[in-house]
């Protein structure tokens, strides 16, 4: 295999895109599963021409030769039929989706054209098949008109966890329209607009597990809260005392910086640092750094080595990855350097006939030229079941070499390199090609990486305004704090 093939596909890991892709084209929960086109708006050769490729590109880049188990050419015998009578765009999409969940592996999905290029959708089509996927995102409250729903992805500030079943809000941003509007952590999203978000997740739950609702049903909700930026979305809480609020929030533009990368939709980066400093239990006063961001792109890689830089001396550092799908994998090598004082691996990634170390070369100066040493304190990370990709990487490695202890719940278990493939019609095949296995040996694929604390949220704590597993991370850095 030649190495710069070997070099992009360690950048491509990818569940960041792939709970977009369940949302945008390939979802089996939406309502109108049932309906079916009575015309025909797809030829026969144009769905063989991407069902034939989807399969080849499997065959030939799958890490495993075996498929994990399967029977390649048999699937490929069982589901040809059904992809030439497919009627439409998105009965096909469903049909390749139902061939490659047989591999019953992570990263495996079909991104849309619409949503892989969304500037190349804008322009006028003949193609009617392009309304007609029966997803999470288009459901009868949900059809893309003047209210803005679905015409874009301004945001309204607040973040959604999924906490004993409900819609949960986990954070609203500093500023953000939802703060102005008075929304606060622990309410609970009962609708948007007039769809039940209860309902939703119980439509979920039938085809996911709990732990999959990490992304999954998070992804969904918000796929209904995003719209048009200056539009609004009516949105409807229970609040601390379980009492309806209903209110009319803006969609605004998303914060950050919009990235292109590959066959990616456009993704916004956002990372945000802090300085908290507390006197603990026996009058020392801590400092502690706390970085959070939201997905693994390239614009992130400066801001973190700006931000290891300005929290240098604090007792200890926080890494916040919940809620993080992934992204760009070589980038957990290159921000392990901040943290690491000597060389080392997160991890093997193994291709079929060639295989990739994850190594870590300590920093020594800043790409501005400053002198930097790694920082040496305790290092905490936060994760949950919206983790992915190569946040379990980083949490993964770290947590195998004991540089780091990780704090939260189990992580998604969605931990396979992939790359992403054009299609002949314009859509993209995301496909796993490539394992991974930490320095000891642990693979986080389905089992997700275990936490070393396991620090649930409650809904009880985040209407006090306590971010538990936060809280128990400071408390750890606070135990620990000596040891630097």
């Amino acid at each position: 295999m030649q190495i710069n093939r070997i070099k992009a596909t360690a950048l491509c890991l990818g569940a960041a895109v792939f709970a977009a892709s369940l949302f945008a084209g390939c979802s089996t929960t939406g309502e109108k599963a049932a309906e079916k086109p009575q015309q025909r708006t797809i030829s026969e050769a144009e769905a063989l021409a991407d069902f034939d490729r989807a399969w080849e590109l499997v065959n030939e880049t799958h890490f495993d030769p075996d498929f994990n188990g399967v029977d390649w050419v048999a699937v490929r015998e069982e589901y040809r039929p059904r992809a030439s009578a497919a009627m439409s765009r998105g009965e096909l999409r469903r049909v390749m989706q139902e061939m490659l969940e047989e591999l019953g592996q992570s990263h495996f999905g079909i991104i849309p054209a619409s949503a892989a290029d969304p500037v190349a959708d804008a322009e006028p089509s003949d193609d009617s098949s392009q309304n007609d996927d029966d997803n999470v995102r288009s459901t009868e409250a949900l059809v893309p008109g003047d209210n803005g729903d679905g015409l874009g992805d301004a945001v309204t500030g607040i973040d959604i966890r999924i906490i004993d079943g409900q819609a949960v809000v986990s954070s609203v941003r500093d500023g953000s329209s939802a703060d102005r509007a008075g929304v606060k952590t622990g309410w609970v999203l009962e609708r948007i607009r007039d769809r039940e978000v209860g309902e939703l997740i119980d439509q979920l739950l039938e085809v996911l597990s709990e732990q999959e609702l990490g992304i999954y049903a998070v992804g969904a909700i918000n796929s209904r809260i995003e719209g048009r930026e200056g539009s609004t979305v009516e949105l409807t809480f229970l609040d601390g005392t379980d009492s309806e609020v209903t209110l009319e929030i803006e969609r605004e533009a998303r914060p950050g910086e919009s990235v292109k990368f590959g066959n990616l939709p456009p993704i916004n980066t956002q990372l945000d640092w802090q300085r908290e400093t507390f006197t603990n239990n026996d009058g020392e006063e801590i400092s502690v750094g706390i970085i959070r961001f939201n997905i693994w792109m390239i614009p992130i890689a400066p801001k973190f080595e700006r931000a290891m830089y300005e929290l240098r001396d604090c007792d200890g550092i926080i890494i916040d990855l919940r809620g993080n799908p992934g992204g760009v994998g070589a980038l957990s090598s290159a921000m392990s350097r901040f943290i690491m004082s000597e060389k080392g691996s997160l991890g093997t990634m193994t291709m079929r006939g060639a295989e990739m170390q994850f190594n870590i070369e300590p920093v020594i100066v800043t790409t501005w030229g400053e002198p930097l040493d790694p920082f040496t304190g305790p290092v905490a990370i936060l994760q949950d079941s919206g983790s992915a990709s190569t946040s379990e990487v980083f949490a993964g490695g770290l947590q195998s070499l004991g540089r780091v202890k990780v704090f939260g719940t189990t992580s998604a278990g969605m931990a396979l390199p992939a790359n992403m493939d054009k299609l002949p019609s314009g859509d993209v095949l995301l496909h796993a090609i490539a394992d991974f296995v930490t320095s000891t040996g642990a693979r986080m694929e389905h089992g997700g990486v275990v936490p070393d604390y396991e620090v649930k949220l409650s809904r009880e704590d985040l209407l006090m305004g306590i971010d538990t597993p936060e809280l128990r991370a400071k408390e750890w850095i606070s135990e620990n704090a000596s040891s630097r």
